[in-house]
């Protein structure tokens, strides 16, 4: 499935699985018992999307894909592919990260209270340096 759209809906006890849905644009859309699982879900943005029930995205890629104004609070994502993923403001109260590899996350300053592992700390010490472009002292040139 590609450029799939679904906007100001609910989707309830469904399961995608193996499924390419590319450049999907998910909005004002209601998630209840949602499980995504091995898909690859890139360039992807979810907008307003609520997690009304169980919400899960299991081993998916998720490269370039973009979350904004989203409710994904309890929800998990295990063992996907995070390559450049933007989270927005939302709320993303114990949604679990673990199993993920998030050093190339962006907006990483707006998942507060994400559930990780403590090995993923500096994981994302290290997708915030990158966000605030930081520059190292001893990487600046000599004058």
């Amino acid at each position: 499935m590609a450029a799939a759209r679904f906007a100001d809906s609910k989707l309830s006890r469904v399961v995608f699985r193996n499924c390419k849905i590319m450049g999907a644009t998910i909005t004002g859309t209601a998630l209840d018992n949602v499980l995504f699982d091995n898909c690859k879900l890139d360039y992807s943005a979810f907008e307003q999307v609520r997690a009304t029930g169980p919400v899960a995205l299991t081993k998916c890629v998720l490269t370039e894909a973009s979350f904004a104004g989203c409710d994904l609070t309890g929800s998990v994502l295990d063992t996907c592919t995070l390559r450049l993923t933007e989270f927005g403001r939302g709320k993303y109260q114990g949604l679990d990260l673990r199993s993920n590899d998030l050093t190339t996350l962006r907006g990483v300053a707006h998942l507060a209270k994400v559930v990780i592992d403590r090995a993923q700390q500096a994981e994302l010490a290290e997708a915030l340096i990158a966000e605030l472009d930081v520059t190292f002292a001893d990487t600046l040139d000599d004058r």
